[in-house]
């Protein structure tokens, strides 16, 4: 009886942290894929702001011409604090992943033989770090081409050598910060 009722708890608590991975997860890809969405629509108007412009040369009307200047900027400034914001949101959901991942090892130390018997909450940890990789790699990416656009980089081969490295550094950092919270 006693074994069964430890048993439930245990798929109970695994459940829940289970749920709440997914929801980050979930929340992950939404805003991913709002991002990818935005910047679509961004990339086509300034395509679209780019061959206004060459064609209003033969008219030359400065006053349209700052106009698209000015909105240009303006789609860059959209550009590079939706990517930095989805990547901020991006980092959030998987610190909380990382969270509950912790949560359920810390709940089931005294049970750890019944946590045997199931599979890691957020799968093989290599798939894992692949997947935050990729999570991570798009926003960032974003932030560097629309400040490459905007001519806010003084070497963009730099600037991305150095995030890179900085990225890289924080992936192999990760494990060790259990003690930051």
């Amino acid at each position: 009886m006693e074994f069964d009722l430890k048993q439930r708890a245990v798929e109970l608590l695994y459940d829940r942290i289970r749920a709440k991975i997914e929801h980050e997860d979930n929340l992950v890809n939404q805003r991913i894929m709002w991002m990818i969405t935005l910047q679509g629509l961004l990339f086509i108007a300034y395509v679209f702001s780019l061959s206004a412009e060459a064609t209003s040369l033969s008219v030359s009307n400065s006053d349209f011409i700052s106009t698209l200047i000015t909105i240009r900027q303006a789609m860059i400034a959209v550009g590079v604090g939706s990517s930095f914001t989805t990547l901020l949101g991006v980092i959030a959901a998987l610190r909380a992943i990382h969270h509950d991942e912790r949560t359920l090892h810390r709940g089931l130390d005294n049970y750890k033989s019944y946590l045997k018997t199931f599979p890691s909450p957020i799968g093989q940890r290599v798939t894992n770090i692949i997947g935050m990789i990729c999570s991570l790699a798009y926003p960032f990416l974003g932030v560097v081409v629309w400040m490459w656009i905007g001519k806010l980089l003084p070497d963009p081969l730099i600037v991305v050598i150095a995030f890179v490295l900085i990225f890289v550094m924080g992936i192999v950092l990760w494990p060790f910060s259990d003690h930051l919270t």
